[in-house]
């Protein structure tokens, strides 16, 4: 899979991107909470993607049910279009991502989500150098993390594969981390590189401050 996308019509680097809102995010939760058959959810994510390409969770549903199928060239080949229909947005001539693109506006969630689910594509592909990339560049413009992209950074200077998050699932709610666990566990192993977290953590102690 491709990871370099350089946009040569932007010189500079963008300090703070800030996604617009997109329309269709009404009616891709509408659809979502009628919980239809794949074939039909396939046919209405498609709808919203030709209505609206550049607003990705649609992508992510669609290459969620290829991976349920067992569609995997299908699921790459879309979370690649996605992807660099994505950076185009955001990426300067050379490839830098913006200094800033948080969380904390609703409107960049898509995006951050799509970024993160395409590293950890390449990470489950063994393409590590690359998904290391992606990843440092979502924590640099993200401090506060809130996707995790801390502990896929670490998982993978560990070693370990896409499934370390299993030893963090919670037992009573299916999906989801025990956060005390997972904290612990960075906590833990983080200063075993400090070439990675040391900037990064001294940077949140003065926010936090």
């Amino acid at each position: 899979m491709e990871n370099k996308t350089v946009n040569p019509r932007r010189r500079k680097q963008i300090l703070q991107f800030l996604d617009k809102e997109h329309k269709v995010i009404d009616k891709y939760y509408e659809i979502l909470e009628k919980h239809m058959p794949f074939k039909k959810l396939i046919l209405e994510m498609s709808k919203l993607i030709k209505e609206d390409p550049d607003f990705y969770d649609p992508y992510l549903v669609i290459c969620d049910i290829f991976g349920a199928e067992g569609k995997t060239i299908q699921a790459r080949k879309l979370i690649l279009e996605a992807y660099q229909r994505a950076l185009n947005r955001i990426v300067d001539k050379e490839g830098n991502f913006p200094k800033e693109m948080i969380w904390g506006w609703l409107d960049n969630r898509h995006i951050i989500r799509l970024i993160d689910r395409y590293a950890s594509e390449l990470w489950e592909q063994g393409e590590t150098e690359k998904a290391l990339e992606i990843f440092r560049n979502l924590l640099k413009s993200n401090p506060n993390d809130n996707i995790g992209a801390r502990y896929s950074i670490l998982a993978i200077r560990l070693g370990l594969g896409t499934d370390y998050e299993k030893q963090f699932a919670t037992k009573d709610m299916l999906g989801y981390l025990d956060g005390f666990k997972i904290s612990n566990w960075f906590s833990e192993h983080r200063k075993k590189f400090p070439d990675e977290f040391e900037q990064w953590f001294s940077l949140v102690e003065k926010e936090n401050k």
